[in-house]
């Protein structure tokens, strides 16, 4: 979901630039807050280049009422009175001449009534076949895409799921996730993304599980393979439609949404560094893994964990 580029993005950006933070991370915030990857590029460089930056304006849409017009009756004064009297007369006079003739129109009416029916049983039978043989078609396809095509338990309890940091790796629900098997591990696991998100300039396929709030970054060729816990459900390209609810450990400890950031280096084995710049970034390592920890909207809530697997 895309909105239109406010004053307080603009701000957030030039702040960033003026704190020397990388470019790219300056987009990844700017498209977490709900701004299109491209449209986050190039205010980036706009502002970088000194050109002048102002927040989008809303469009505005002016609806114009059409006038009613009164239509006149035919039961005025004057000859249409006339005229009315003698119609209501042709009617009664017709009126009983159909009392005494065979009732066609009510025959004619019940076997308009029957071929509608009829009509409609059938289309309804021939729509219901069709939507049988797409929902075959499509679990193939899903069978071809992903490993293990059955819709996975997790998936409908987001709560069940289990994320932990520990001193052999990551694990996912008790499984331990590699780099070499990384996305089958989680397909596995998880069952099909709820959908995916592929960009022109970038050089990652996101796999979102809008339900569970996990997001899953692959590279297109070669780079580093990471899950995104989010914390927001943001609804953004860059994020989940809801927020992450289940379990997320960092070496036994308990880490949620309202986890602050001293909190977190109190964890022993974690290697937080605090950001250089007003980002709210925190980057972390544990064992092998290289950790994100981003404060995107308060000192005191995380909206979002990134663990990179290299």
């Amino acid at each position: 979901m895309t909105h239109d580029v406010l004053q307080t993005d603009i701000d957030l950006a030039r702040r960033l630039i003026d704190s020397g933070l990388p470019a790219t991370e300056i987009v990844a915030a700017l498209v977490y807050r709900g701004i299109d990857s491209n449209r986050a590029n190039q205010l980036v460089l706009d502002i970088q280049s000194g050109k002048l930056v102002e927040p989008d304006k809303p469009i505005k849409i002016n609806l114009s009422q059409k006038p009613i017009e009164k239509e006149g009756l035919a039961s005025e004064s004057g000859p249409g009175q006339r005229t009315g009297s003698m119609d209501h007369g042709a009617r009664d006079s017709t009126s009983k001449g159909r009392k005494s003739t065979f009732p066609w129109f009510t025959i004619i009416a019940l076997a308009s009534a029957a071929v509608c029916v009829c009509a409609f049983m059938l289309i309804s039978r021939k729509s219901h076949s069709a939507d049988s043989i797409g929902q075959k078609l499509s679990s193939a396809s899903d069978a071809s895409t992903f490993p293990g095509n059955q819709r996975s338990p997790l998936r409908s309890d987001p709560k069940a799921i289990y994320i932990g940091i520990e001193p052999d790796g990551l694990r996912l629900c008790g499984n331990s996730i590699t780099r070499e098997n990384f996305l089958t591990d989680i397909f596995e696991i998880l069952g099909p993304p709820s959908r995916t998100n592929q960009f022109e300039k970038a050089d990652h396929v996101i796999y979102a599980y809008d339900g569970c709030g996990l997001l899953v970054f692959s590279p297109k060729d070669s780079g580093h393979r990471s899950l995104v816990l989010d914390f927001d459900g943001s609804d953004s390209a860059a994020g989940t439609k809801k927020a992450f609810v289940g379990a997320f450990k960092v070496n036994e400890h308990v880490v949620q949404a309202n986890t602050d950031a001293a909190t977190l280096g109190l964890i022993k084995g974690l290697d937080l560094q605090a950001p250089k710049s007003a980002s709210g970034i925190f980057h972390a390592q544990y064992g092998k893994l290289d950790l994100l920890f981003g404060y995107l909207k308060t000192p005191e809530r995380l909206s979002l964990v990134e663990i990179d697997l290299n």
